[in-house]
């Protein structure tokens, strides 16, 4: 591959939302600020999801001695080298073009690291390969390794919101019934946009599921029980994420940073009756089902 062309020559279908990440000064602010309250100087880092190469470049900022930083793109990778080269930090950044799984395979990233940064997280937690990155994080990682970020909550609550349920689902139109097309839906989740959904609440807030990359249980299915607070149809669930680097936070949270919301629906939109006792499972995948208690 050229690399000095991949940078002047981007591939349009790299995903547009790198841009609004790049973009969401919160978010930005948060990495740097526990960055730099994690005596990272002389420190080895490994880094799963290069992107642009800005947590990279924090690291070399505060003076972190080696960055390790995988990225499965070879598009992006190669953009990352021009911009890092650009920032002059190539002697203490290295790009590696593959997975972290096949990076640790071909023995290009060290064991016990000091840190392992990721940031590999969409809508719904699960959907960039929170799986598999952790199995490649507790694979290298010491008993001393700092991960960042160290633990990630995911809050849902129960939601009518038909505009959300019909984004994924057809049944009757013109007197006819297509809900055989409904064999492509999504089962599990998919994101929404927060300026233009407004989810009518019909549970309190809950954490749906706690995430600790070091944990091989994290991703065991969950049971809730939950008391609905409103009546009418429930759709699904809405979900959002609260990523802790140490003390500083990056949340989907509101409508101001870069991430969507998740929409978890369910098969069937169900009644439920405000004060009844309901039971919510998930699996792994973000798939939820909802009966009542």
């Amino acid at each position: 591959m050229n690399e000095t062309n991949t940078f002047a020559h981007a591939d349009a279908k790299v995903p547009r939302w790198h841009f609004t990440m790049m973009h969401d000064s919160a978010r930005n602010a948060a990495i740097e600020a526990a960055i730099a309250s994690s005596n990272v100087r002389g420190k080895t880092i490994v880094e799963i999801g290069t992107g642009a190469g800005l947590p990279a470049m924090l690291f070399a900022r505060y003076g972190a001695g080696k960055v390790f930083s995988c990225e499965m793109d070879e598009r992006i990778a190669g953009a990352a080298r021009e911009i890092i080269k650009a920032n002059e930090l190539q002697d203490r950044i290295a790009v590696i073009a593959k997975s972290s799984r096949q990076a640790i395979l071909d023995g290009d990233l060290p064991s016990a690291p000091d840190i392992i940064f990721t940031e590999t997280l969409d809508a719904g937690v699960v959907g960039e390969g929170y799986e598999t990155i952790a199995e490649d994080i507790r694979q290298i990682a010491s008993s001393t390794t700092v991960i960042m970020p160290n633990w990630v909550q995911q809050f849902g609550f129960l939601c009518t919101d038909a505009k959300a349920f019909q984004r994924n689902s057809v049944f009757n139109q013109c007197g006819f019934d297509l809900s055989g097309f409904n064999l492509f839906s999504e089962h599990s989740y998919f994101p929404v946009s927060q300026m233009q959904h407004d989810p009518v609440p019909l549970s309190p807030t809950f954490i749906l599921r706690n995430y600790d990359y070091l944990n091989p249980n994290a991703l065991d299915r969950v049971e809730h029980h939950i008391i609905a607070h409103n009546t009418g149809l429930c759709h699904g669930m809405t979900s959002y994420f609260d990523a802790h680097f140490g003390k500083f936070l990056v949340t989907s949270k509101g409508r101001r940073g870069h991430w969507l919301a998740a929409f978890h629906p369910l098969q069937e939109p169900i009644q439920v009756e405000s004060g009844r006792h309901y039971a919510l499972n998930g699996d792994k995948t973000g798939l939820i089902d909802l009966v009542s208690l």
